[in-house]
């Protein structure tokens, strides 16, 4: 019996951390006399902050282009995902951006050019990122050029980010927590059942272990690391306390079909996550090999708790369920959610998820992995109860 958890950032959101974009992004600007609440205009603030104190306080040049997103109207920055934030990473690092998104190349021109038709947002913008490149002393002239300096901005954020974390996972609820919620993972039911010795003294203590060996797998999208004693635990996209946490998106040929096909900008392959977690050293020796185990195995149960299924980490849930054979096994898939999350936005995530796993397994005629698991009693969907009894 094997069985891959997968935890996402609703994992640490549920043990009582605040790593929400909002949370951070609220910590950050909240040092902006101009900005006095979410719904307060983040451009103007920063413009108000580099006149009046310069640039200390703005962790990247992300920074501004996430404060163009949140100037949008009906933005409501409660609602904002991390899957949101790299999705407007990978806009920005598009060739041609739709009428009222931004990008890298759009900005180089605008720099070169200053072309009059430029709307009046987006031209704020443009321009406050001139000032900010002036009072770091960065100058750049190919776009080359500056798609390197957004990779390094955003090094800057994955930095700042981490020293955020490590400002508020220090609370021992928080470890406790974790405990106890993945506990509850281990044990919510699927179809596939692990049956359990119970050993021990009549009238003494009793302990139970599976009658078959259990090897079990975690891989979590997550930078925090509150399990210390679970084998087999691999942080994919970094450790905050390693200084290795890194953001990215996805790779353009990770996952080629028929239908689908970018055509993009050489220049966005250093913001891959695959490349990232070479060039950030996400991955420790022991990470590395753990990976390379679970690669070589057959998975009996995936579970899910957390995970926003986001486009920028597909090419993980990709292999995953590659090796879970969902077609030709008796493996199953749980899907576990707190009372924050309804049942049917689960649903729905997930069909959407595993419509695009079906659409890059193309050359399988009539593939349909959801109704697949849902007509076999394979598929699981649970609601895990909060608050945990150490929240608070």
């Amino acid at each position: 019996m094997r069985t891959l958890y997968l935890l996402g950032n609703g994992f640490d959101l549920a043990c009582g951390l605040k790593s929400r974009y909002a949370d951070y992004f609220e910590s950050r600007f909240k040092w902006y006399k101009g900005y006095n609440s979410s719904d307060s205009k983040a451009i103007p603030a920063i413009y108000k902050e580099i006149q009046d104190g310069g640039i200390k306080n703005i962790p990247s040049a992300w920074f501004i282009v996430f404060a163009y997103e949140h100037d949008q109207p009906g933005y409501r920055n409660d609602y904002v995902l991390w899957k949101d934030i790299e999705k407007n990473i990978d806009t920005f690092l598009q060739d041609y951006p739709q009428e009222n998104e931004i990008s890298i190349s759009e900005y180089f021109k605008y720099f070169s050019n200053s072309p009059e038709n430029t709307p009046p947002q987006k031209k704020s913008m443009y321009e406050l990122l001139t000032l900010y490149f002036q009072k770091k002393d960065i100058a750049f002239r190919t776009e080359e050029n500056l798609f390197d300096i957004f990779d390094q901005e955003l090094s800057n954020l994955e930095n700042d980010f981490a020293k955020y974390l490590r400002t508020i996972d220090q609370n021992p609820n928080y470890q406790a927590n974790a405990k106890l919620l993945f506990e509850k993972i281990q044990k919510a039911e699927t179809s596939k059942r692990i049956e359990y010795v119970t050993f021990g003294t009549i009238g003494g203590h009793m302990s139970s272990m599976p009658k078959e060996p259990h090897e079990e797998f975690v891989m979590s999208f997550n930078y925090t690391r509150p399990l210390e004693d679970i084998p087999n635990y691999v942080n994919l996209h970094g450790e905050e306390n390693q200084g290795t946490a890194m953001f990215g998106i996805a790779d353009d040929n990770g996952y080629p079909t028929k239908t689908e096909m970018k055509i993009t900008s050489g220049y966005r392959s250093s913001f891959f996550k695959d490349t990232r977690r070479q060039q950030k050293e996400c991955l420790d020796r022991q990470s590395a090999r753990t990976i390379n185990e679970l690669s070589k195995k057959q998975i009996d149960e995936i579970k899910c708790f957390g995970c926003s299924f986001s486009d920028a980490d597909f090419d993980y849930f990709r292999r995953y369920f590659d090796l879970a054979k969902f077609d030709k096994s008796d493996s199953t898939l749980g899907i576990y959610y707190t009372n924050g999350i309804s049942r049917k936005s689960a649903i729905k995530d997930l069909r959407k998820l595993l419509n695009k796993y079906d659409l890059a397994h193309e050359s399988d005629n009539n593939n349909n992995t959801y109704q697949t698991l849902e007509n076999s009693g394979r598929i699981s969907f649970e609601e895990i109860q909060l608050p945990l009894s150490n929240t608070k």
